[in-house]
């Protein structure tokens, strides 16, 4: 009896054991069935030599030992192969199989369809930046505004502000496509301005004071040349000391206004009028109408360079500034503009200033430069008569040429009305304006 209670207790064991495996059995995954059933197995081989009869006991217990000695190399062999990774059952294979291909499934995928945003607290699609092929839409340039300019006369070293800045690029840094053009007819640049034909135009101050007078809608916006350069020019063998001197001379002229304008002026000092001289036309041929003496003496804004001109010539004159024969300080050389079209080219007006009087501070500190540029520009002006006179009008060129003198616009006003040449009495802020 005493050698039967250990069996009992081994069988009730046994038992209990089997009864465990098998229902782990029943709830394990499929790659570990493979384990289980051999568990089973040897318990029940274990079972069964447990239910032998008591006389075979002893046989029975040397039988069981060596069981259990197979049992623990069955349970060795069965824990190494668990512990090596390359033996890896069928069905756990095809398991890893099932989890790398969800792996390469989009994560998102199950949520596609559904409401995305700020106030939902589900995960989005991130959405990739769009790639286009196309080249870029290019800069547009900045817009570039035309300016017709119409010259007074041919050029000439009084035009130096605007062809040294036409020369080193200043208008076209501005925006500014500028056009110096010369006149076909010396007394039509103010008119085509007038006339809404061209944009800017040159002309000097007494002229202007005439023409608006006339009615004309033009109106001084810059000074290019701040003192005067009209003359009267004579020839040396007529003796002339004075206006006096003109009774019945022929007097040439370039422009209407220095007929109507510088020369009546200049009688009129003397007490004389239009009728006492023969006044002629000679337009742009004024060294020839002298050197062939079609005129013996000529009016207008050449008293610097026509003296030396016609000296290379052999023919010997007399000059007499406006300024001994009474006309008062005025400008030289303006330029005008359109009344009606002033606002809307104001912006570009004001940019074509800056770049001449930017200029004309370069040309004070580079005489000798700033004339190598004009003769490059001009070849037509390259003589001895045009480099002598250089100097002198250099001196004359203004530094501020948006800068309005209101005072002397207001005092030639008042003598041409007093001496009849304009009708009635105009305005300064009519006359003219800084731009600036």
């Amino acid at each position: 009896m005493a050698k039967s209670m250990p069996w009992r207790h081994r069988l009730g064991w046994l038992m209990a054991t089997a009864l465990t495996l098998g229902f782990i059995s029943a709830s394990c995954p499929a790659d570990e069935q493979g384990s289980t059933d051999a568990a089973v197995a040897v318990d029940s081989s274990e079972a069964a030599t447990a239910t032998q009869p008591q006389g075979e006991n002893d046989a029975g217990e040397q039988e069981a030992q060596q069981q259990e000695q197979q049992e623990e190399q069955l349970d060795e062999s069965t824990a190494s192969a668990q512990d090596d990774p390359t033996d890896t059952p069928p069905a756990a294979e095809h398991a890893n199989n099932s989890a790398s291909g969800a792996e390469r499934h989009d994560p998102a995928a199950a949520y596609e369809g559904l409401p995305t945003g700020p106030s939902v607290d589900t995960p989005s699609r991130a959405i990739a930046p769009s790639i286009t092929a196309a080249p870029a839409d290019p800069i547009a340039p900045p817009p570039v505004t035309t300016l017709n300019v119409i010259l007074e006369w041919t050029p000439g070293p009084q035009h130096a502000a605007l062809l040294v800045a036409q020369h080193k690029g200043l208008f076209r840094r501005r925006g500014l496509d500028v056009h110096l053009k010369t006149p076909a007819d010396p007394d039509v640049a103010a008119k085509l301005v007038a006339a809404s034909q061209a944009d800017l135009a040159l002309t000097d101050q007494l002229s202007l004071h005439a023409a608006v007078d006339d009615g004309r809608p033009i109106m001084r916006v810059a000074t290019l040349v701040e003192l005067p350069l009209a003359a009267l020019v004579v020839r040396d063998d007529i003796n002339a000391a004075s206006a006096l001197s003109l009774i019945d001379h022929r007097v040439g002229y370039a422009q209407q206004s220095d007929k109507d304008v510088l020369l009546r002026a200049i009688l009129q000092q003397e007490g004389l009028n239009l009728s006492h001289v023969e006044a002629k036309d000679v337009h742009f041929s004024i060294i020839r109408a002298m050197s062939e003496n079609w005129v013996d003496a000529v009016v207008g804004g050449h008293g610097i360079s026509l003296p030396r001109e016609l000296g290379d010539l052999g023919v010997a004159t007399r000059v007499m500034s406006a300024a001994s024969l009474g006309i008062p300080i005025h400008d030289g050389l303006i330029l005008v503009a359109n009344q009606e079209h002033y606002q809307s080219q104001q912006d570009a007006i004001r940019r074509f200033i800056d770049s001449i009087e930017e200029a004309t501070r370069w040309i004070i500190e580079h005489p000798t430069e700033a004339w190598d540029i004009m003769v490059q520009q001009q070849p037509t002006m390259d003589s001895a008569a045009n480099a002598a006179a250089w100097p002198d009008i250099r001196r004359r060129l203004s530094l501020r040429p948006a800068a309005m003198d209101h005072g002397r616009y207001r005092r030639v006003e008042r003598y041409l009305h007093d001496q009849g040449i304009v009708k009635e009495i105009t305005p300064v802020s009519r006359l003219g304006r800084d731009p600036g």
